[in-house]
């Protein structure tokens, strides 16, 4: 920090902002719940977590100190650009799973057509 001594306010901020921020990333399923020990995500509940520290990062402009400032833009677009990442995996799981069967490629096996295994157990 810099040579400004930080109020107990800033402190309780800095903290806030670091829990909001660890939450942020368990709900993008980036760190396992230290409650479940599962990786979970939540897409809809990141992106309420990442506003509200949005909306604190622009509410606290005036008289915090620049390095907290810069402390919470940094967290800020962290979780945007790790949130934008999870969205696109996401977009891309739809599309996969929406594909026809016809357009996914084969199971591994040993490549011969479903019809001629059929054939060949009729015969």
């Amino acid at each position: 920090m810099s040579d400004q001594e930080m109020t107990r306010h800033d402190q309780v901020l800095l903290g806030l902002v670091f829990s909001l921020q660890a939450g942020a990333m368990q709900q993008l399923g980036k760190m396992q719940s230290p409650i479940t020990g599962e990786m979970e995500k939540d897409l809809d509940q990141a992106k309420s977590t990442i506003d509200v520290l949005d909306m604190l990062k622009v509410k606290c402009r005036t008289d915090t100190p620049a390095d907290i400032l810069r402390i919470m833009d940094g967290a800020v677009m962290d979780l945007q650009l790790n949130y934008m990442d999870e969205v696109k995996k996401a977009k891309a799981a739809e599309s996969e799973a929406a594909k026809p069967e016809a357009a996914k490629p084969e199971a591994e096996g040993d490549g011969e057509p479903e019809e001629a295994k059929d054939a060949e157990a009729d015969g």
